[in-house]
């Protein structure tokens, strides 16, 4: 079952059963239990936001949702009491048309959102992918999934992100020299010879180094792949990559001796699988 779905299902079925619980047993008004119900639903909800935080979209349609539910039962509620108070029994309109304004809003904000969610996520069905592209969907060459990639995943964060300019600085007077590559044209899912050469300010090769290289795909995140790179003489370091996608990736290539981290990052382009050059 889809996490996004399960919890908002289950939140939805907690609140009101406090809801109901709470009005049922206790003196308090409907707006009364509404807010307090509200609040409750926060406190459980957002300490678990901060643990794993799932994305701004995700605790948009959450905070909605578990605000509207109790927003709409302490209406309900309320028009109950008023028609108590009042001696009415089932007369008149409980429902006015500016609060369903406002509840129908952010349900159809909720609902929308969490089907762009669940599709990025999960993709389309199978079924729904072989009626709207047959032929991609025979050969595998169709996906409906956007997981992405997070490239500079630093800058989520200041401190990392300070932290990441400042080495910069210390890589850009280290004065490393680094050249990578290709040897040749590369091409999905075949075996083809990649190199990092490390030169220092002088140009002597940087022996010793431990490197590796990531290959980020930017569409679908489940691609990317690191190779751990072999000194294959001095200064030059290399591995043989296979990378199961064509088009763009994003290179990332992490040298390390000893204390000294040196980064570089690049794009490279993947070649169809059969495809030569002049096609």
């Amino acid at each position: 079952m889809n996490e996004l779905v399960a919890s908002l299902g289950i939140g939805i079925l907690l609140i009101v059963a406090v809801f109901v619980l709470l009005y049922r047993y206790t003196r308090m008004q409907g707006k009364q239990v509404a807010l307090l119900v509200f609040l409750a639903a926060m406190g459980v909800y957002v300490p678990m936001v901060i643990l794993k935080w799932p994305g701004m979209d995700v605790v948009a349609i959450h905070v909605a949702l578990y605000g509207v539910i109790p927003y709409v039962l302490g209406i309900i509620t309320s028009h109950w009491e008023h028609q108590e108070r009042m001696g009415v029994r089932n007369e008149g309109r409980w429902f006015h048309w500016y609060p369903a304004i406002l509840v129908g809003f952010f349900v159809t904000i909720a609902v929308v959102d969490s089907i762009i969610i669940t599709l990025a996520q999960q993709g389309f069905s199978n079924p729904v992918i072989q009626a709207l592209a047959p032929e991609e969907a025979r050969h595998g060459r169709i996906t409906s999934v956007f997981p992405g990639t997070i490239a500079h995943d630093f800058q989520e964060k200041e401190k990392d992100y300070n932290a990441y300019l400042r080495q910069l600085e210390i890589q850009k007077k280290r004065g490393w020299q680094v050249n990578q590559g290709f040897l040749e044209t590369p091409h999905e899912n075949t075996p083809t010879d990649f190199r990092i050469q490390v030169l220092d300010r002088e140009g002597r090769p940087v022996e010793g180094a431990e490197v590796e290289v990531r290959f980020l795909r930017p569409s679908d995140k489940r691609l990317d792949q690191q190779f751990d790179l072999k000194e294959l003489e001095p200064g030059m370091y290399g591995v043989q990559v296979r990378l199961p996608g064509k088009g763009r990736w994003y290179v990332v290539g992490l040298i390390r001796r000893g204390k000294d981290l040196h980064e570089t990052r690049g794009w490279t382009y993947i070649e169809p699988e059969g495809h030569t050059a002049g096609q």
